[in-house]
């Protein structure tokens, strides 16, 4: 997989100069998406989170020049799952469908104590509380 030049317009799934990987248009906001080429880890171990804990952790989150980082929406996590199999996104997302850690969060709340989430095994999704834990992939742009 080669890491694409500034000037280059990407695919799906191409690793981008600045670490993170395309992962489509934003289904919200019409522009490119880029995800963080990992799930959120805590130490060498992936974390699941709580959400409020997610928002936190988004708005600190740092990858080399980039501190823009975001919970993606509801549509957007969907985007994610659509291309979880494309270049380097392959391989990256927790596909168990376990109970928390095969969930993955979005920034999408539908009342005070829901948030929606989707599983990547299978892409399901539901509303859950907020103060469930599950793993998250940051997006930008």
């Amino acid at each position: 997989m080669t890491i694409l030049k500034n000037d280059e317009k990407p695919e799906v799934g191409d690793k981008m100069p600045d670490g993170t990987i395309y992962a489509g248009i934003s289904p919200d906001t019409g522009r490119a998406m880029y995800a963080a080429p990992a799930d959120v880890y805590i130490g060498d171990k992936p974390a699941q989170m709580t959400f409020a804990k997610a928002k936190w952790l988004a708005k600190n989150f740092q990858l080399g020049d980039n501190s823009d980082f975001r919970l993606p929406s509801e549509r957007e996590l969907n985007e994610l799952f659509k291309n979880k199999n494309k270049g380097a996104l392959k391989g990256t997302f927790n596909e168990t469908g376990k109970w928390r850690g095969g969930w993955y969060t979005s920034s999408s709340t539908d009342h005070i104590l829901a948030v929606w989430q989707q599983r990547f095994s299978d892409g399901s999704s539901n509303n859950y509380d907020k103060i469930d834990v599950s793993s998250v992939r940051l997006v930008r742009g």
